[in-house]
């Protein structure tokens, strides 16, 4: 097996997912100090189980998963996946295992395949996951699947910082440890600790199986004197069931007759009552037919009555009519009329609009003459224009020019203006540029003294914190020893708690099983069962009242016997309810002992014998134990029982411890065999000491655990302080180096503030320089300023003199521009009178059109208003028509109406007679109902009578009511069956309480001590299988580890004089403590030495040391793989090159993983890999296959 390829994805400082391949022979992996390189073997310990965040260098395991830096966010999971090769060698190693199986090893295709993914998650919530070849899977999956093979998070082929120290000054059990797991016996170990807790776990449940054995075997005593009493009690309620049949099929009989003859009576009611509702109906209809006339009669009345209305009104709208027609036909005579009168004014208005039409077509014809002059006349004045325009041009460009060069020759005044203003500005900024170069050259002089005094006080301060790191480092060493002496004395500690709890386990178990058993009443009849757990009535069991010495268990058993199982409530009216509940219910049968009764005075019995005096009653039941113990004596032996009881002047019992007996009647008791009711008493006992025992074994759990508490207090506090010191050596280191860097910056600050000095000399005296080329330009600029002025006044004269000849022209231009304007103003005119002539022409003609329509429209609306008033004088003719008719037809309507009243009335006098038959007939039928409804009631009550009868039947013997017609009925002997019967309840009676179940219940108790049987042989086979494999387990471990101690030995003098050049090592066994096994101790001799302990070595010879057993280990028992973190770190030149050659050598055999800075051990690898981190936090890794490469 090795390690083929390791996958990082959010582990610590691997923020992304980084992979690893990692090939057969030797790997290296190198970087700087906190790049992350031990983070590799942190994330293989971690995937292979490792559970300790402390050994993963953490304080919560919550610290695994990478937390972020400035530009990265903390991630929510971290993840490892371990891909493991394995050979044929390894899955030969696991096919020829022998060892005992716990019964939940893994699957076959796990344990044999070839290549096999272990993947560990962990989020930021605190849930883990585990998967195996991407299955899931749990954690003791993963620590079974290398178990034995010297791979595991704490085998010997991982050996991280720190671990070659604590190898060395292990104590021996530990280093046992270390070679057990070198042997391959772990696992043993492993799989002894389960089936040790499994044998535990099966004496437990032994235990509880023979405490339900014993109380079954006590109870079936009982229950076989109650089957007995059980069945006396079947034959008797047997023989009364017969006697209740033989009279309940008696009442059956009778009650059938009486129900044969009500239903013939209703049949023959039931006949009556369809003749009489044959008469009703004959005189409804009678009566209905009366009604239908009379309803017709009254519907044509209604009908003349409407028709009537109808003629009146259309009379009344007829000459509603005639009246709107005469006013239509005067209105319209009246509209023709006017419309007459309107057609004469418009022929009128036509003659005017046509006579002033012709005077404007004449106007037209004038302005039409007018418009060509005044445009001739406008033509002459754009030609006078245009002459004196051209005339002007040159004159205007002229001027122009004039003005262009003033214009230059102001602009180049300006512009000198201008310059000379700017220099004079450039000479007051370098004036002030000067001012304050010299301010910062005062300014950097004094940064320049204040530098040289920071310089002064970082290095004070960085000796002092040198001497307080010192000082940090030796109580650092003083405080990891405390921690090593509280973590041993913590494991002590942690074993005295197991041991304790155990024993509070078992005795919490015990006291469990007994508290089972009083739940369930054990031992008690199933009525004060039922009582106790559903009977809602508050009562004890009358052994519960006592508390009894144990050597009095039996004699107190004999003296009460079965009295023990009864119930005691506070009141005989407690006494009658529950009673009688169980028999509403039957819940059983059960003896209830009220505590206020009256009980006789008991005869005086001399103190000290009497059995009441020797044991403890609560003073609330003080005259019940009296009642039931008050002449109950004690003697040692029977023979003195039976002398004590010869003695007695009145009758007494007397009891001796063994549970023999001597009753009032002289009748002698006893035997080998305990009574059910003692078993009561002493399971009672039992529980009480053991309750008391719980209580101490708790306060011990207790104790223990406050102790461990108290211990892990000071571990924590030590921690605490551990944490203090690291974290302020931690802030001095950062201390340091912020001083240093401080002292590089103030040394930059120097060179800084030096060169600033320079380059402010520098200015200054260019600003100088600067100044003076200023002043002579401003000189220079006053004289070209003084002649651009001459310029310009020069240039102004001739623009006069151009501008004076111009304007001459102009006015002349103006004269002839107003000229033409005013011609072509005429002419616009005249052409608009013209427009607007011939435009009203236009309106006049319109104007004619519209008055045309008019008086055509209006012709046709007279001609259709005369129609119109002769269509109105003929429609008031017909309504006159119309209305004479309705008028005729209403005398008729009237006559028929006055009819139809007369037969109405005689038709209510029909109806009337007719309902008076109706009620008659109706009388005597609902007579007839009420007869019949009495005699269903009677019926139904007989009926009620049967069913219950049915339901008594059903209720006390399960039958139903046709199986008494098969019981036989004895007329004469009715007074014989009541005295029998009445006798039969009295034998009853006097056998009081007794279990119907019992039988069932004494079958079931046997059913249920064989199976328990069945099952306590089970667990004995168990437990003998589980001594056998315990057995075989530790003498293979035993074997084992003594085999490996001795190749250890052999090899570990082979391998140490080479790493050493010379000297000797060995291992040797210590003596054993109690019931232990013997430590590991290493005894070395370094070539020139004496022997001596390993404490008084160097470091690098304690590593050498380390890594000899180490290696020697490998030799005998080679794991797939070794990881070495930092190991050569202690090695000087000549040791390194001996550890390289040898794990050289060993490379063949097993993989190595090698953490280092050594580049010796660089140079021996066949693999290199490089951890970096080029951003802050983030670890990256790069490789190079060196034997490749070479």
């Amino acid at each position: 097996m090795r390690i083929k390829q390791i996958e990082l994805n959010g582990f610590k400082s691997f923020m992304a997912r980084t992979v690893l391949e990692l090939p057969p022979g030797v790997t290296a992996i190198v970087g700087p100090n906190g790049c992350g390189k031990s983070n590799v073997v942190d994330a293989i310990r971690w995937v292979l189980g490792e559970q300790s965040p402390k050994h993963l260098r953490g304080a919560l395991m919550e610290d695994v998963i990478f937390n972020g830096n400035a530009e990265q966010g903390p991630l929510g999971m971290a993840e490892v996946s371990l891909l493991l090769e394995r050979d044929e060698r390894d899955l030969a190693a696991a096919t020829a295992d022998d060892v005992p199986e716990s019964g939940e090893g893994l699957p076959p295709e796990l344990a044999h395949a070839s290549e096999v993914l272990v993947t560990r998650r962990y989020f930021r919530s605190g849930e883990s996951e585990y998967f195996i070849n991407r299955a899931p899977c749990r954690l003791k999956d993963i620590t079974e699947l290398f178990l034995g093979t010297g791979v595991g998070a704490k085998a010997y082929a991982i050996v991280e910082q720190g671990r070659v120290d604590q190898l060395v000054s292990a104590k021996p059990e530990e280093l046992r440890l270390f070679l057990e797991e070198a042997a391959g016996t772990t696992r043993f170990r492993s799989r002894k600790l389960a089936a040790e807790r499994k044998m535990e776990r099966t004496r437990e449940n032994l235990v509880r199986v023979q405490d339900v054995l014993h109380e079954l075997e006590r109870q079936m005593t009982s229950l076989e004197r109650q089957a007995r009493r059980a069945e006396e009690y079947h034959r008797l309620k047997n023989e009364l069931r017969d006697i209740d049949l033989r009279v309940m099929a008696g009442r059956q009989r009778a009650g059938s007759a009486e129900v044969d003859r009500l239903e013939k009576r209703i049949a023959a009611l039931h006949d009556e009552e369809l003749a009489l509702h044959e008469d009703v109906r004959v005189a409804r209809g009678a009566t209905s037919d009366a009604r239908s006339a009379r309803a017709l009669n009254e519907e044509r009345l209604r009908a003349v009555d409407v028709e009537l209305a109808e003629r009146r009104v259309a009379s009344r709208e007829a000459q509603a009519r005639i009246a709107g027609a005469c006013a239509r036909e005067r209105e319209l005579t009246e509209r023709a009329a006017a419309g007459g009168r309107e057609l004469e004014h418009l022929r009128a208005r036509l003659t005017e609009v046509r006579d002033e039409g012709a005077q404007l077509a004449a106007e037209v014809e004038r302005l039409g003459a007018e418009e060509p002059i005044a445009a001739a006349a406008m033509r002459e004045g754009d030609a006078r224009c245009q002459t004196l325009a051209a005339a002007a041009a040159p004159l205007e460009q002229a001027a122009e020019e004039a003005k262009s060069a003033v214009l230059d020759a102001l602009g180049e005044e300006a512009r000198l203006r201008n310059l000379a203003q700017a220099l004079q500005h450039r000479r007051e900024e370098l004036a002030g540029r000067r001012r304050k170069l010299e301010d910062e050259q005062r300014v950097l002089g004094a940064r320049l003294r204040e530098n040289e005094k920071g310089s002064a006080s970082a290095k004070a301060a960085a000796a002092s914190l040198e001497a307080e790191r010192a000082r940090l480092a030796t109580e650092r060493r003083a405080l990891a020893e405390a921690e090593q002496t509280l973590a041993s004395e913590e494991s002590e500690r942690v074993v005295m708690l197991d041991r304790t709890r155990a024993q509070h386990t078992q005795l919490t178990s015990r006291a469990d099983s007994l508290r089972a058993l009083q739940a369930r009443y054990e031992g008690c009849s199933r009525g004060v069962a039922t009582l106790l757990t559903r009977g809602g009535e508050k009562g004890e069991l009358l052994a519960n009242l006592f508390r009894v010495p144990a050597e009095l268990e039996r004699a107190v058993a004999a003296a009460l016997g079965a009295r023990l199982t009864q119930l005691v409530v506070p009141d005989t009216a407690s006494a009658v309810r529950a009673i009688g509940w169980l028999s509403k219910t039957a819940g059983g049968n059960a003896t209830v002992v009220p505590r206020d009764a009256e009980r006789r005075a008991a005869t005086i019995v001399p103190p000290g014998r009497r059995l009441v005096d020797r044991i403890e009653v609560d003073p609330a039941h003080w005259a019940l134990a009296e009642a039931l113990l008050g002449q109950v004596l004690v003697a040692d032996d029977l023979e003195s029982a039976l002398a004590l009881w010869r003695a007695a002047d009145h009758p007494v019992t007397v009891v001796t411890p063994k549970g023999e007996a001597v009753d009032a009647l002289g009748a002698v008791s006893g035997g080998s065999e305990p009574a059910l009711e003692e078993t009561l008493l002493a399971r009672q006992r039992e529980l009480r000491e053991l309750e008391q025992a719980i209580a101490a074994s708790a306060s011990q759990v207790v104790e223990a655990e406050q102790v461990l508490a108290r211990g892990r207090e000071r571990a924590a506090e030590v921690a605490a302080t551990v944490a203090g010191v690291e974290h302020r050596l931690q802030a001095i280191r950062v201390e340091l180096v912020s001083i240093e860097k401080d002292r590089e910056r103030l040394e930059e600050g120097r060179g800084r503030i030096s060169a600033e000095l320079e380059v402010c000399a520098l200015e200054v005296s260019g600003v100088t320089g600067e100044d003076g080329e200023v002043t002579s330009e401003l000189t220079e600029l006053d004289e070209r300023m003084a002649s651009a002025a001459r310029e310009v006044s020069t240039r102004r004269a001739g623009l006069v003199e151009r501008q004076t000849a111009l304007a001459r022209r102009r006015e002349e231009y103006a004269e002839a521009e107003r000229l033409r304007t005013d011609a072509a103003v005429r002419a616009a005119a005249a052409g608009e009178r013209l427009r607007a002539a011939r435009a009203e022409c236009a309106r006049f003609e319109e104007r004619i059109r519209e008055l045309d329509e008019r008086l055509v429209a209006t012709a046709t609306r007279v001609a259709d208003e005369s129609r119109g008033a002769a269509s109105a004088r003929d429609e008031a003719s017909q309504a006159e028509a119309n209305r004479a008719a309705a008028e005729k037809r209403a005398t008729e309507l009237g006559a028929e109406h006055e009819g139809l009243l007369v037969a109405l009335h005689a038709a209510d006098t029909v109806l009337s007679d007719d309902d008076v038959k109706e009620r008659t007939a109706q009388e005597r039928l609902d007579a007839a109902r009420e007869e019949r409804g009495r005699l269903d009631v009677t019926l139904a009550e007989q009926r009620m009578a049967l069913e219950h009868l049915a339901a008594q039947l059903a209720e006390r013997y399960g039958l139903p009511l046709g199986a008494l017609t098969e019981v036989a009925v004895d007329e004469e002997g009715g007074a014989d069956r009541a005295e029998r019967a009445e006798a039969l309840r009295e034998r009853l009676t006097r056998l009081g309480d007794v279990n119907p179940a019992a039988v069932e219940e004494l079958e079931e108790l046997r059913g249920r001590r064989e199976f328990l049987v069945g099952q306590r042989n089970d667990l004995e086979s168990s437990l003998e299988d589980l001594r056998r494999t315990i057995t075989k387990l530790t003498r293979t471990s035993r074997e084992r580890f003594q085999t490996t101690f001795e190749a250890a030995n052999e090899k570990l003098a082979e391998v140490f004089p080479k790493l050493f050049a010379g000297g000797k090592a060995r291992l040797e066994l210590t003596t054993p403590e109690e019931s232990g096994e013997p430590g590991v101790e290493i005894v070395v001799q370094p070539g020139g030495k004496k022997l001596q302990s390993l404490t008084l070595l160097s470091g690098g010879e304690k590593a050498l040391t380390a890594v000899s057993l180490i290696l020697s280990l490998f030799l005998i028992r080679p794991t797939p793989f070794c990881l070495l973190d930092e190991v050569d770190a202690p090695l000087d030149e000549a040791n390194i090159g001996r550890f390289n050659q040898v794990v050289r050598e060993m490379a063949t055999s097993s993989q190595f993983v090698l953490i280092t800075h050594n580049r010796r051990t660089m140079e021996a690898a066949d693999t290199l890999y490089g951890i970096t981190m080029e951003q802050a936090g983030v670890s990256k890794v790069v490789s190079v296959r060196l034997r490749e490469a070479a």
